[in-house]
């Protein structure tokens, strides 16, 4: 009888003591990502570059970006960019390739929940090559470009843009030596991984 009741006692301590444990949800384990860390986004632009000069070609292409973003719940986001892009023109037996690699920034300005303004600014090297009449030329220099434009928020991992950037790239090669400024429009998406 001494027994049963030591053991009735010590299974109602127990179940006690269980019943007033609170249950306590895990919190963000180590390597998730939270909204105010700094998250990838991967984004495609098609772009069509008015030259600056008349004589000068225009160009068409597209970009694409890798991109590390800050999506915490501010008024200013901040967006480094690696880029890379593609750009071709033809113009009375000319044809231009050129392919800009450039670091970036952007400077995102919420103006509502959905929508952002932003202000951009990138520089790097263009690597190029001009062909007038079957004679190719290397027509690669320093480039740089800003701009500014609209972010459009779809979904929580999906924007839309639309922007403007003015670009120059300086040729400073023995075939060419040249000032090559463009008006750039670009229309694009990314998304948020």
């Amino acid at each position: 009888m001494k027994k049963l009741l030591s053991i009735a006692t010590l299974l109602a301590a127990l179940s006690g003591a269980a019943s007033a444990a609170p249950y306590v949800l895990p919190g963000n384990m180590p390597g998730n990502l939270t909204p105010y860390d700094i998250q990838p986004v991967y984004s495609v632009e098609g772009l069509y570059g008015i030259a600056d000069e008349s004589a000068e070609m225009d160009t068409y292409g597209a970009r694409l970006r890798l991109s590390l973003y800050s999506d915490g719940a501010t008024d200013l986001r901040h967006q480094f960019s690696i880029n890379l892009a593609g750009m071709w023109g033809s113009e009375d037996g000319a044809d231009l390739f050129m392919m800009p690699v450039t670091a970036g920034y952007d400077l995102n300005m919420e103006l509502s929940d959905s929508v952002m303004f932003y202000i951009s600014a990138k520089a790097g090297y263009c690597f190029g090559d001009l062909d007038v009449g079957g004679d190719s030329a290397d027509a690669s220099g320093f480039t740089y470009s800003v701009g500014a434009g609209l972010k459009f928020q779809c979904s929580e991992s999906i924007y839309l843009n639309v922007g403007y950037e003015f670009g120059r790239t300086y040729f400073d090669t023995s075939e060419v030596d040249d000032i090559y400024g463009q008006h750039i429009i670009s229309v694009g998406i990314g998304c948020q991984f």
